[in-house]
């Protein structure tokens, strides 16, 4: 070694390979939200995220791979939380029921991730390999872990022997079709927060759905 040749000084900073995958992930969260899926292009994802198409490729094998990694990453975060607290609250499943479904509806503070259910509704006919992956992925993940909040509660005798599934669609529905709103109509959503909108859904909800002698407690006519 020439201890005399002068030092080349070297970046200040340099990219780590094992960053860039959340690199493509956050444009492409970007690209779906504002193009959709079919109106993407992975030269469009490479370009949001300041690479070569021939980079992205060695992550993601195709458009279809970077979604499904988006809905894993980002609402499979999510679905953990979701599952983990409705299995710790089955001893009490009414306040379990508010705590998932307030963690449910929170975690899409950021509009871009209403996106992903978005485009799965407007293009599931069109790629239905994709919806199948997210209806299993998301919501039949999400369905069970309400069902068993509900037999929960019709075990301890708060609710009545209603049909566990259609009770869970009856009650994310409206939250579902709100975020959905949000995203749609920024400029029109309503001076609610979130949680107090989550309340509001789940009373009403509630008021249907409890045993007559619950009804009665809270001064409600069976």
């Amino acid at each position: 070694m020439n201890v005399n040749a002068p030092l080349v000084p070297g970046p200040k900073w340099t990219r780590k390979p094992q960053a860039r995958p959340d690199e493509v992930l956050e444009a492409a969260l970007d690209v779906f939200a504002a193009n959709g899926f079919a109106a993407t292009r992975m030269d469009d994802i490479a370009k949001a995220a300041g690479l070569s198409k021939a980079a992205i490729y060695l992550y993601f094998p195709s458009k279809d791979d970077v979604f499904k990694a988006l809905v894993e990453q980002r609402i499979g975060v999510v679905q953990s939380h979701f599952d983990a607290a409705a299995k710790d609250q089955k001893h009490d499943p009414l306040a379990g029921l508010q705590r998932a479904i307030r963690l449910w509806a929170n975690s899409f503070h950021d509009l871009r991730l209403a996106a992903l259910p978005r485009i799965i509704l407007a293009e599931a006919l069109r790629f239905p390999e994709l919806a199948d992956f997210y209806h299993r992925t998301v919501i039949e993940r999400t369905q069970a872990s309400l069902i068993e909040l509900f037999q929960a509660g019709i075990d301890k005798g708060l609710f009545r022997p209603v049909e566990p599934l259609v009770a869970a669609r009856a009650l994310m529905s409206p939250l579902m079709f709100e975020i959905l709103r949000r995203q749609a109509f920024p400029a029109h959503i309503p001076p609610l927060s979130m949680d107090e909108l989550v309340d509001s859904i789940f009373d009403l909800f509630l008021k249907g759905l409890a045993m007559p002698e619950v009804e009665n407690h809270s001064g409600v006519a069976p």
